[in-house]
C-alpha cells in the first residue's frame, strides 16, 4: 500500500490512501479557529494533489468543543468551494467520538447526515469502520 502524507505543524496529519481512494484528516489537538481553517484549506489542496479525491474521512475525535463560527465558516464558505476546486461532488465522513454527537446544536443548521446543493455530503460516524464502508461505497 502505498500512502501520501501531509501535516501542518502539531495540530494536523493528513494521509492519502490510494487503494481506498480516500484521505484520512486527522485533528491531533484542539486548535483555535485560524488553525482548523488552516487545516480544511491544507486538506483542500491535499485533495486536488492526490486525483482530486473526493472521500475524506475526518477524524475530529481529539478536538474538544465546536465552535459555531467555525461550524458555519464550513457550511457557509468552504463547502461551497468543493466542487469548483476539485471538478466533483465530496463525501466527509466525520468520526467523533460519542459525546461530540450534539455538540453543535444549532437549528440555523442542517441536521446530519446532509448533503449541502451539489458539492458535498456529510455525515458523522462514532465507528471508523462505518465511516470507511460508507466512503468507499461513494466512489
Amino acid at each position: 500500500m502505498t500512502t501520501a502524507t501531509a501535516s501542518l505543524a502539531d495540530f494536523l496529519d493528513l494521509t492519502y490512501r490510494p487503494d481506498l481512494g480516500l484521505i484520512t484528516a486527522r485533528w491531533l489537538r484542539p486548535t483555535t479557529s485560524g488553525e482548523l481553517r488552516a487545516g480544511y484549506q491544507l486538506l483542500l489542496r491535499h485533495a486536488s494533489t492526490c486525483n482530486a479525491c473526493q472521500c475524506w474521512l475526518v477524524d475530529a475525535r481529539r478536538r474538544i468543543g465546536v465552535d459555531l463560527d467555525d461550524v458555519h465558516w464550513l457550511t457557509e464558505h468552504f463547502y461551497p468551494t468543493l466542487r469548483q476546486q476539485l471538478g466533483h461532488h465530496v463525501f466527509l465522513a466525520f468520526l467523533v467520538a460519542p459525546y461530540q454527537l450534539d455538540d453543535a446544536q444549532d437549528e440555523t443548521l442542517p441536521s446530519l447526515p446532509h448533503t449541502h446543493g451539489d458539492y458535498c455530503s456529510v455525515r458523522q460516524f462514532t465507528d471508523e469502520g462505518e465511516a470507511v464502508r460508507w466512503l468507499c461505497s461513494r466512489r
